[in-house]
């Protein structure tokens, strides 16, 4: 009798593909090896039998994707000229870090302190929730 691949394990491969850990290639061979831990198979499922299942398939796609650009996006990064340059930089993106994380502590105080304003008023979360209407003139 042929093994079936469920749609639960179907799930949990492309969960596995999508946490994929990039310290580790990502190709078929070891998406089978990882499948079969997941499926609980004594050999692991063929490459073809995973390709078969369309979802399997489109977070191979996807996650492949994903790994290109950022390799792309690495790799155009502008390179300092020099260790005193690159150190420099650092410290300037830990200080605009520090600063965007006080901003959005700021703003998340501020929408706590609307969103408590605004039951008091006696509105409930599904007025919170509704789009802003816009006023033609």
């Amino acid at each position: 009798m042929p093994k079936v691949i469920t749609d639960q394990q179907t799930r949990d491969i492309c969960r596995m593909i999508n946490n994929w850990d990039n310290q580790y290639k990502l190709d078929w061979n070891t998406i089978c090896f990882g499948a079969q831990e997941i499926l609980g198979w004594t050999t692991p499922p063929t490459r073809q039998a995973l390709n078969k299942k369309i979802t399997i398939k489109l977070a191979y796609q996807a996650k492949k994707d994903a790994l290109r650009k950022e390799v792309e996006r690495v790799q155009n990064l502008p390179r300092p000229k020099t260790i005193q340059d690159g150190a420099e930089r650092i410290a300037r993106l830990e200080k605009e870090i520090e600063r965007l994380n006080m901003v959005n502590n700021q703003f998340a105080e501020l929408f706590r302190t609307i969103v408590h304003n605004a039951t008091l008023a006696g509105l409930k979360k599904q007025d919170l929730m509704k789009p802003i209407q816009t006023i033609k003139k």
